[in-house]
């Protein structure tokens, strides 16, 4: 009887390692459809702790926000984490082996569930808009959020799975990791951009999608594999991310913000680094 019950117990843990966090991710994603399906009912469940959540994030300066939600764009987001590839590939390998999904999850939602954005339901003057006005029926789920926690996931779960630090460390960067994602989902209130309950559900579709990724590059290694044995190619694709970013932010297509020039100085010393480390090797 012990021989089986230590049986069970091993496999318990190597098979089901989230169990309790996918089971509540089922609970709360019920909970979420549940409430999106009626629409009426939905925005009036929102309006107010909306209104109240948005005029009390305004303490914080409207550039800050504007500054911290841009944080939510992939366009942005990867060439400014581009600094990860230095420090292990698998997490960089795991943030785009999530994208399928998250991209599928997100934009199935909002096609879906339709839900129309804050501006497109309340008068402009009835709370702060940040930036560009947004009045499009997809609302729900938020993709900036979805964004944010798919890469925070996807590399919170590489950690836990073969990081060799302490125990003590690993909770200190799990802490600071979602604090940052949720900071970042809560912009997207903060801007007038989405309602609270599409920020819970754009998280937890990030972090299964961050699950996914996380599973697809420790299983699947041969797709992203290139990284590591031609690391001049991952050098130039960080400086591709980083031209495009400079282009769309020097045409007008993207504000001019602290942080995406932050992104682009991150990811042109990145992909040098990695293109001209490449290249000298090489050539010894």
């Amino acid at each position: 009887m012990p021989v089986k019950l230590t049986i069970g117990q091993q496999y318990s843990k190597g098979y089901f390692p989230f169990w309790k966090l996918i089971s509540f991710i089922c609970l709360m994603s019920a909970i979420m459809v549940s409430m999106a399906l009626n629409k009426d009912a939905y925005i009036a469940s929102q309006k107010d702790i909306f209104s109240f959540s948005n005029n009390a994030l305004q303490i914080l300066p409207s550039e800050i926000w504007h500054n911290i939600t841009y944080l939510g764009d992939a366009l942005i987001l990867i060439p400014l984490l581009s600094f990860i590839c230095l420090v292990n590939t698998r997490m960089w390998a795991a943030m785009f082996g999530a994208v399928p999904l998250a991209f599928s999850l997100s934009h199935l939602g909002k096609s879906i569930f339709a839900i129309p954005r804050p501006a497109a339901v309340l008068e402009h003057q009835q709370f702060t808009i940040i930036g560009e006005t947004l009045t499009a029926y997809t609302s729900f789920p938020s993709g900036h959020t979805i964004t944010i926690f798919t890469a925070i996931s996807a590399m919170v779960f590489v950690l836990l799975r073969e990081a060799k630090i302490s125990e003590q460390h690993k909770t200190y960067w799990i802490y600071l990791s979602l604090m940052v994602a949720t900071v970042v989902a809560i912009s997207r209130v903060a801007v007038g951009a989405h309602w609270p309950a599409d920020l819970a559900f754009g998280a937890i579709i990030g972090t299964v999608s961050g699950l996914s990724g996380e599973y697809l590059s420790r299983h699947y290694s041969k797709w992203w594999n290139w990284a590591k044995v031609k690391p001049a190619i991952l050098g130039y694709f960080v400086l591709g991310f980083c031209f495009i970013l400079l282009v769309c932010t020097i045409s007008g297509k993207l504000p001019e913000l602290t942080i995406i020039w932050i992104a682009i100085s991150v990811s042109a010393i990145v992909g040098t680094y990695i293109t001209l480390k490449s290249i000298l090797q090489n050539e010894h």
